[in-house]
């Protein structure tokens, strides 16, 4: 799904101006990345958690020059999926 096919879908189920779904759309993902920038989890009912995690700066070895390189702390993002999620999914997503 395209960003313009969600602001459509979401326009036309809440019944919104695009102009306000869009809004809308982007305050969630300004709020989901400022909260997962720093380590946590994030739960998404029925559907599972986005964990960010924090890795450490460590040091690269070329091994063809031998060079080295540090490299830079990053922010690790993993998604769990819920049990009754992945239920759906085993049933064939009929209920």
């Amino acid at each position: 799904m395209t960003h313009d096919e969600m602001i459509t879908t979401l326009s036309s189920r809440l019944g919104w101006s695009e102009a306000k779904a869009n809004e809308l759309l982007k305050a969630a993902t300004e709020v989901i990345g400022d909260h997962l920038s720093e380590p946590g989890t994030l739960s998404l009912p029925l559907l599972g958690e986005l964990i960010s995690r924090k890795k450490r700066e460590y040091i690269s070895l070329d091994p063809a020059t031998g060079a080295r390189y540090l490299m830079p702390p990053a922010t690790e993002l993993n998604f769990r999926v819920a049990p009754q999620f992945r239920e759906l999914f085993a049933k064939g997503g009929d209920n």
